[in-house]
């Protein structure tokens, strides 16, 4: 077959609304026109154009007045459902995919097919930061693996309350989120340095995405270029879970405690 033959048969299977929903019932059980036409709620004539396309293409077949797909026609309708759930991921996950830097290791396919995406839209601008809010509040009495490129008060009070129900944190910022700290949010640095179940180290580089995993839940937070959270991926997939700890702990080799660079800021002064 040549590649013109195989477009004109993709624009043949998408060029109408009611082709593949006719493959794919035929895929499953021999029906008769009129009862695809109850199916699809198209005419009879449609139906018989689209069966007789079927059968020049050898994706169906006429056994005893029911049309059923051939082998080839549920290879066909299996290939266009993946396709069409690839596309529909694609699309779902656009906000994060749209303001997500590329990690050292690719995100794994598990995130887009087993994921949930938390969007901040113009009717809900807030979305993705409450659900991060929640996120953390769901991991109460666990420890919490993150990075963040930014400060703010929602979820340095969250954390804050937490650490009351014996939460940890290992938290890896960056030296912009550092230096805001030291003029904006003092009680919060000084939680970083002093408590016990807090633990901040500090990366020379600029974060641009954030990272959350605990013991058996992750979630990828997408920034835009002024740091609003855009949009939050979560998943409980095993692979993705450790997927997420590990670009945490290449993260975090990249840094250095925060006590160390407190200490050099104050020698320098």
């Amino acid at each position: 077959m040549t590649d013109r033959e195989v477009m004109s048969d993709l624009q043949f299977l998408t060029g109408s609304r009611h082709r593949a929903t006719i493959l794919a019932a035929l895929s499953e059980e021999p029906l008769r026109p009129t009862e695809l036409c109850d199916r699809v709620e198209a005419t009879r004539t449609t139906v018989q154009r689209i069966l007789a396309g079927f059968r020049e293409r050898t994706w169906a077949e006429k056994i005893d007045g029911r049309y059923r797909a051939t082998l080839t026609g549920r290879r066909v309708h299996e290939r266009y459902r993946t396709l069409w759930e690839t596309v529909e991921r694609a699309d779902r996950l656009a906000p994060l995919a749209t303001h997500l830097d590329p990690f050292d290791e690719p995100l794994p396919a598990e995130a887009f097919e087993r994921g949930t995406i938390t969007e901040a839209t113009e009717q809900e601008p807030l979305a993705a930061v409450d659900r991060i809010v929640e996120w953390l509040r769901d991991s109460q009495g666990d420890h919490i693996e993150t990075t963040t490129p930014i400060v703010a008060n929602t979820f340095n009070e969250t954390v804050s309350g937490l650490l009351e129900t014996e939460l940890s944190v290992e938290m890896v910022i960056d030296e912009n989120v550092l230096e805001r700290s030291m003029t904006d949010f003092e009680t919060a640095l000084e939680r970083g340095q002093t408590h016990e179940c807090v633990d901040v180290w500090v990366a020379p580089e600029p974060l641009t995405d954030g990272l959350m995993v605990r013991s058996d839940h992750a979630a990828v937070v997408a920034y835009d270029e002024t740091n609003n959270v855009r949009a939050v991926l979560e998943s409980d997939d095993e692979t993705v879970v450790e997927w997420v700890r590990r670009q945490f702990e290449t993260t975090k080799d990249r840094a250095r405690p925060l006590a160390d660079v407190l200490s050099e800021s104050s020698v320098e002064e």
